[in-house]
């Protein structure tokens, strides 16, 4: 319940600021740190859960896709699921991906953008490296979701099939 509170305040940050900060952060390591004897988890599974998002999702950072709040996000929510987490991490991309799905039809940009993304791979195969994503729209808000959204989404799909909450 705590990380369902806290997963929210997420959203409703993230929504006003575009953007999850450090302070945020911290306060949610803590919390989840405190919590930690109450949920049963060895140091390996509570590694495995924080640690692991962080270094599989780097590269995405590094490329423009995900910011580095929402990985450090996944670091706290390891901190409450342990091993789990990784099952949250793949049901809120797949979450992600519909919202922007959505996103990109409702705009009309579903087209351009798969061309963008198109040339983007054709760039990066023929340089032989991952490269910065390339802005669709010059206003930045336009080409991006609020992931905490699909975050959220995906810890209550996670509770749905497995009681966390």
């Amino acid at each position: 319940m705590v990380l369902l509170f806290y997963l929210t305040a997420a959203v409703i940050w993230d929504f006003t600021t575009f953007r999850i900060p450090n302070y945020f952060i911290l306060f949610g390591l803590i919390l989840g740190a405190l919590l930690l004897p109450f949920r049963g988890y060895g140091i390996q599974e509570v590694l495995l859960g924080c640690l692991c998002p962080a270094v599989f999702l780097y590269p995405l950072f590094c490329m423009g896709v995900l910011g580095a709040g929402d990985i450090k996000l996944f670091a706290v929510t390891g901190l409450f699921l342990g091993g789990l987490n990784i099952y949250l991490v793949a049901v809120s991309f797949a979450a992600g991906g519909v919202l922007s799905l959505f996103q990109m039809l409702s705009d009309r940009s579903l087209i351009p953008r798969l061309v963008c993304f198109y040339f983007y791979l054709l760039r990066c195969i023929h340089e032989r490296k991952f490269m910065t994503y390339p802005s669709y729209s010059p206003q930045k808000e336009k080409n991006q979701i609020h992931f905490t959204t699909a975050v959220m989404i995906g810890y209550l799909m996670l509770c749905a099939w497995k009681e966390c909450l």
